[in-house]
């Protein structure tokens, strides 16, 4: 329609506890999305409106700056209101991006500034300045064995690294020990980043089967023989996107079978310093075939951009450092050495200690309001929700995304289409623990809505 809409489309409104305003969203939204409001529709004024649904018109003002937030709706003096001919815009609320929450009671831009200014005496500008290329200087080397020791032993300055994140590390791991072909194991549901890089560089990735340990060893036995595999790419405490930590037994069957199949193993090790106690890591059960690679993004802040990786030797340190100057150079001198410093003086471990306290206070208001069949552990930065037959996940996302909702399906995880369904929820990018909450009630609201919507199965 070219004029004014009529109200069909906020007959009846959804049920729930959600704010009323909300739902006035929710249902202009839908209407958008279904077609039944196009763009360039005129809304009726919001007097009509507050008299249609019985409410206050500051309900309905409410909602309408809600809906021009989400680039539903724009108003135009002395026209009136209209749909918009664009897509929303990103939502609101994110439950999608896996970074630390803001710790309560520290100031992370006071301490970045702090921490930069005295760095910034305490150096030589013309280190900063110069480029770093290699595996890192002897004292950020030093600073990432220290931070690798608490994973068990400290490992030798010359088995370290130094890069961009871990992401970057993880690149110059596979470049330096597979060639473009080769296939990766893995499980099934793993690091989107793991991934992408394995398309971006030529590598193939195979999913390993697992029980409620973890990957299993049989499996991975008759994968490495079928695939002709040589590396072995592991996830295994707060796994990504399931949450689980694998226990220690399976770890040293794991690393076992590694042994008997001569597989080198990659230990992406994010999430470890948000738990007070770990099993033992495959760096310490498997020492040398294990490329361990530790990021402080997961754990402090994507701000800084810096990960240490341990490798079996020496000469594999060198392999990785010819990568990483082949893809991203060096680790940025200004960055790395405020992480560096932070590591030395401890802050980096009092920073974490806050953010693992924060993310156990946003998994207790979790459990307070979904539904059980979420996994999760108590420090987790994220969950898993384990979805079979209907809705399927990608249902779900859109139906979030309607309501300014972001949250992440398991085809973002998979290694291969249809091997599991279900949804990773995010718990710290939301700005506050209030935030979070609104965003949690919002998603249940979806869920019984579309499970009671859903047919039963046959």
């Amino acid at each position: 329609m070219n004029g004014e809409s009529d109200l069909g489309w906020l007959s009846p409104l959804e049920e729930g506890h959600r704010p009323i305003y909300l739902r006035i969203v929710d249902a202009l939204a839908a209407a958008r999305s279904s077609g039944r409001l196009q763009p360039g529709d005129r809304l009726p004024p919001q007097r009509e409106l507050a008299r249609f649904l019985g409410v206050d018109l500051t309900t309905v003002t409410r909602a309408f700056t809600e809906a021009r937030r989400r680039n539903l709706i724009d108003a135009t003096a002395g026209r009136g209101t209209f749909v918009t001919p664009g897509e929303p815009e990103e939502p609101i609320l994110d439950l999608s991006m896996n970074i630390p929450p803001a710790p309560s009671g520290l100031s992370l831009p006071a301490l970045i500034r702090s921490g930069i200014e005295g760095l910034l005496k305490r150096s030589s500008a013309e280190a900063l300045l110069s480029y770093h290329p290699g595996p890192g200087s002897p004292a950020e080397r030093a600073a990432g064995s220290s931070w690798l020791a608490a994973t068990g032993d400290r490992p030798p300055v010359e088995r370290v690294a130094v890069g961009s994140g871990a992401q970057a590390l993880l690149a110059a791991v596979l470049l330096s020990q597979t060639h473009e072909g080769d296939t990766i194991l893995t499980e099934a549901l793993t690091y989107p980043g793991l991934i992408a890089l394995a398309g971006a560089t030529g590598r193939k990735l195979a999913g390993v089967g697992r029980d409620d340990d973890g990957m299993r060893p049989d499996y991975l036995e008759e994968a490495a023989r079928r695939h002709g595999a040589s590396v072995l790419y592991l996830n295994p405490t707060l796994h990504n996107p399931t949450a689980a930590t694998m226990p220690e037994g399976r770890r040293r069957d794991l690393a076992r079978m590694a042994g008997k199949l001569n597989l080198l193993i990659v230990e992406d090790d994010p999430y470890s310093p948000l738990l007070t106690a770990s099993p033992t890591a495959f760096l310490s059960l498997a020492p040398e075939r294990t490329f361990h690679v530790a990021t402080l993004a997961k754990c402090i802040s994507p701000f800084l951009r810096t990960a240490f990786l341990a490798a079996p030797n020496a000469e594999a340190v060198e392999r990785i450092a010819a990568a990483i100057r082949g893809t991203t150079m060096m680790a940025p001198p200004l960055m790395t050495g405020l992480a560096c410093e932070w590591v030395r003086s401890g802050l980096a471990g009092e920073i974490t200690a806050a953010v693992r306290a924060e993310a156990e206070a946003r998994q207790k208001i979790t459990r307070k309001i979904l539904p059980a069949g979420f996994a999760s552990a108590e420090s987790s930065l994220h969950l898993w929700y384990p979805l079979a037959g209907r809705p399927r996940s990608s249902e779900l996302v859109d139906a979030a995304r309607r309501r300014g909702l972001a949250i992440s399906p398991a085809e973002e995880f998979s290694v291969a289409p249809g091997v599991a369904d279900g949804l990773r929820l995010a718990l710290g990018a939301a700005s506050s623990r209030e935030r979070l909450e609104e965003g949690l009630r919002n998603l249940l609201s979806i869920l019984a809505n579309r499970f009671e919507s859903s047919p039963a199965p046959v």
